[in-house]
């Protein structure tokens, strides 16, 4: 995904079947039918009643004609994806398709709202128990999770159980991308919001940083423009939808998996985790606006980092256009390390939010780190190619946010 060794291991992480447990099934949404000599729209759904067991997916396909899907609860509407997931219900002539699952035993019954009238109905039938609730409050979400179709962006976020009261937490993520063109360059927002360990999903802000300059206190303002749903299927596999308020239109929604091993993640949460506990988000408090959202997995021996920053003598009135961002990877040391040394920087360019693109990833620096505690690191830096050749500097690091449980050097 980010550097060729990450994208062997994205690779890798991508062939983890998907859950086995739940299945997929598909409803075809009106069309055409043949008799006579003559073609007639077909204002029906097909199977019109269908039974799915708890957990499964149902893929609505339209095949003809101006059509959604409607539920008699109001508890989806699909067309060009659903609203409230990063997506448009309204009636569509497109060849569009929509998925909804359906976790809770009972009878959901659906319509076209065009051609409801006309007896363009039909029924889901959900057999099963319900599943347990998939515990969004558990540090084990924390992590490195992307598209692979989606080159070069991704999320990295940490998450504090308990942050807020028992089953409560906050989640803190920073998602690397780029502008809607090529030629606009990288971008980077980022979500915080609460996630409940009952909860089917977490909705929460998205938020643009401007006015920063690199490794510098030149003020920032950080406000909301958008909104984000995510969701988790397990500890691989979840998505992030998007609506941004901003003007500019964007909605959608983004598949996410996993990208370095899970360590710690569990249905029910776990908070065991050893070197990965120093994964989360650290900031030098000298900086305005900027800082790091590390993922550290033993298990692949492989750190890695995501650095949100600024341009280097960005003008406060740069806008998103003064926006920059880093990934580091390096190889851990053996068990417990206090520092690690030869972390190449890597800057990469080409990219389209939210779009397939030929990207370049390039490495331009090298970066050592050393922790002195759980809550304080520092960050070395030098330069050797990108906009900040030649500059190099210590960043003293804070974690933002309490020390996970169980970390110690």
């Amino acid at each position: 995904m980010l550097t060729p060794a990450a994208q062997g291991l994205a690779l890798i992480t991508l062939l983890v079947a998907v859950h086995a447990s739940a299945a997929e099934h598909h409803v075809s949404v009106g069309g055409q039918s043949y008799s006579d000599g003559y073609y007639y729209a077909d204002l029906s759904f097909s199977p019109r009643q269908l039974t799915i067991q708890a957990g499964d997916t149902v893929v609505f396909d339209n095949q003809g004609g101006s059509h959604n899907v409607t539920a008699d609860d109001g508890s989806f509407r699909c067309a060009q994806g659903c609203d409230g997931d990063g997506g448009n219900g309204n009636p569509s002539a497109a060849a569009w398709h929509a998925s909804v699952t359906f976790d809770t035993p009972g009878t959901y019954g659906y319509h076209c709202q065009v051609h409801q009238g006309m007896g363009m109905t039909g029924s889901i039938i959900v057999q099963g128990e319900a599943p347990a609730p998939f515990n969004l409050d558990q540090q084990g979400l924390s992590g490195s999770w992307a598209n692979a179709a989606t080159e070069s962006q991704g999320l990295v976020m940490t998450v504090w159980p308990d942050f807020a009261g028992a089953g409560r937490g906050l989640l803190f993520g920073g998602w690397f991308t780029f502008d809607v063109t090529a030629a606009g360059g990288q971008r980077w927002y980022t979500l915080q919001g609460d996630v409940v360990r009952d909860a089917a999903s977490a909705t929460m802000p998205i938020y643009l940083t401007e006015g920063g300059a690199f490794d510098t206190a030149q003020a920032t303002t950080t406000q909301p423009v958008g909104e984000a749903v995510l969701r988790f299927d397990d500890c691989t596999h979840g998505s992030l939808a998007y609506a941004f308020s901003d003007g500019s239109g964007r909605s959608g929604t983004i598949p996410m998996t996993r990208l370095l091993a899970n360590v710690n993640c569990s249905a029910g949460g776990s908070n065991a985790g050893g070197d990965y506990l120093r994964s989360g988000a650290w900031a030098d408090l000298g900086n305005s606006g900027q800082g790091l959202v590390m993922d550290v997995a033993p298990p692949q021996d492989v750190f890695f980092a995501a650095w949100y920053t600024f341009l280097a003598d960005a003008p406060v009135d740069a806008g998103s256009a003064g926006q920059h961002w880093y990934t580091l990877q390096g190889t851990l040391a053996a068990a417990g390390p206090a520092s690690l040394a030869d972390i190449g920087i890597f800057d990469s360019s080409g990219g389209v939010f939210d779009r397939h693109a030929t990207t370049t990833t390039e490495p331009v620096g090298s970066a050592s780190i050393t922790w002195h505690s759980c809550s304080a690191a520092t960050l070395a830096y030098a330069f050797t190619a990108g906009p900040n050749s030649g500059r190099s500097g210590t960043l003293e690091l804070t974690r933002l946010g309490p020390v996970p449980a169980g970390c110690s050097l």
